[in-house]
């Protein structure tokens, strides 16, 4: 096989949740465009990286201006932080225009196989608790993470830390409108408005 097609495959086996032939396929459709598409393609990319930006405190992606924190950020309630693990799942939370507080992405889930790499920001995530607590401003946290084996674990080990650090605050996760195995990011308007009302201290 080309080393180019190799090298490829490579780069989109990084993306989340792609394997091996799937990435390979990928690639094998690039080589079907004509050179027109490719073009667009790089344009988009290279565009994507210069006019994106990533929030300093919740880590979520918002159109690059001259602050390095994002509106909600910077306008929300930060009484209130809400865990989530990808940008899907804030903007699919921000939709239901109930939930007034801040967000934390936390990236990913903490996984359950020591030789596993996790990518999900613990670290930032306490030292943003830390400094918001310390000024007095945050209250509770909301865990909402999607219904998994995964997002349960990562739940369970967060509470753990978060507690032991920061007894004085409140934790409360989504309640159980969400069925067994559903993501956020899939979840309509009316069950994570329930999901939100209905949270369960811990």
């Amino acid at each position: 096989m080309s080393q180019h097609i190799d090298q490829l495959t490579e780069l989109f086996l990084q993306f989340p949740g792609i394997g091996r032939r799937q990435a390979q396929r990928f690639v094998y459709s690039l080589l079907h465009k004509d050179n027109e598409y490719i073009k667009r393609l790089v344009e988009n990319i290279v565009q994507l990286k210069q006019e994106i930006n990533q929030c300093r405190l919740c880590f979520r992606f918002y159109k690059k201006d001259i602050n390095d924190t994002c509106s909600i950020c910077m306008q929300a309630n930060r009484s209130q932080l809400l865990i989530i693990e990808k940008d899907a799942d804030l903007e699919n939370l921000n939709n239901t225009k109930l939930y007034e507080g801040v967000y934390f992405v936390l990236g990913g889930y903490i996984s359950s196989h020591e030789k596993k790499r996790s990518y999900a920001r613990t670290e930032q995530l306490m030292e943003r608790i830390k400094k918001d607590t310390e000024a007095g401003i945050l209250m509770e946290v909301i865990f909402g993470l999607s219904v998994s084996p995964e997002a349960e674990h990562t739940r369970f080990r967060l509470l753990s830390m978060l507690k032991d650090s920061f007894p004085n605050l409140i934790f409360s996760t989504l309640g159980r409108g969400l069925s067994t195995g559903t993501e956020l990011e899939y979840s309509d308007v009316e069950t994570l408005k329930y999901a939100l009302s209905s949270r369960i201290t811990q």
